[in-house]
């Protein structure tokens, strides 16, 4: 398996992490998602040093179908963070307003279902700030093993022009 298809496979188990998440409401497993996120970066720059003018292609395929992998976790992410927003004025409905005015500890005793909902939208936006991140990163990846591949080719047609050959003539006379 290569890099980029692990880096696939563990988007994938990060996907049905906020999936879940999105279905139980619930942000018990956001550490690891936030902790999978944070390496897929790491294991992003070590598929970009094994690019090779061979493998340009296919790890630009597999980085195609990561980016749509990442499009979807966004959506999923935006349509989290909207239901837990909605749930947030749900349960403090018109005391919003004196719940944002509490301090951190107060908030979380006096009204700890909605201390919960507003922590898992701030983390949703740590969520989607990482997705944001990996998605630029596979971005440049992608260009860098266009480029490698591009660059190849360019030095195999330079390698194949005659040393006399000349664009035109000699002449610079306008008769």
């Amino acid at each position: 398996m290569s890099s980029v298809e692990a880096i696939a496979n563990k988007l994938n188990q990060v996907s049905g992490m906020l999936t879940e998440m999105q279905q139980n409401g619930s942000a018990e497993s956001m550490g690891a998602v936030l902790n999978d996120l944070g390496q897929l970066d790491v294991e992003l720059k070590n598929a970009q040093a094994q690019i090779t003018s061979e493998t340009s292609d296919s790890v630009r395929q597999e980085l195609v179908k990561c980016r749509m992998a990442l499009s979807g976790m966004l959506n999923l992410v935006s349509d989290i963070r909207s239901e837990t927003a909605e749930r947030y004025r749900q349960v403090l409905g018109e005391q919003k307003t004196s719940f944002e005015e509490m301090d951190e500890s107060r908030q979380q005793s006096s009204y700890p279902e909605a201390y919960q909902q507003r922590q898992m939208f701030r983390q949703m936006d740590m969520v989607s700030s990482q997705l944001h991140q990996l998605n630029s990163a596979m971005m440049d990846a992608g260009y860098q093993a266009g480029r490698g591949k591009q660059n190849e080719s360019e030095a195999t047609y330079a390698e194949n022009i005659p040393d006399n050959f000349t664009s035109g003539t000699d002449s610079t006379s306008y008769s």
